[in-house]
């Protein structure tokens, strides 16, 4: 399931473990045991970016990644984010 994840000061709905940036979460599904299953996944490619050496994006990204623009992302237009 893929999930659009956006910077945000306030009303984060997930932290990064590893410096506790925020970010609001939209959705391809509603399911929210399929949400609760992804997290895992989410909270794994935040540690990535600081294993990498690299900040987080300034702008939206999704999880999985994906070739196109995040604001055309089925979790961006299925969860509402544009």
């Amino acid at each position: 399931m893929q999930a659009l994840c956006a910077p945000t000061e306030n009303s984060a709905d997930v932290k990064c473990p590893i410096c506790s940036k925020g970010f609001r979460l939209f959705w391809e599904r509603t399911s929210k045991p399929d949400q609760l299953a992804a997290l895992p996944e989410i909270l794994k490619h935040l540690r990535a970016h600081h294993d990498e050496g690299t900040e987080h994006p300034e702008t939206a990204f999704n999880v999985p990644s994906w070739s196109g623009n995040p604001e055309f992302s089925g979790a961006a237009l299925l969860g509402g984010a544009y």
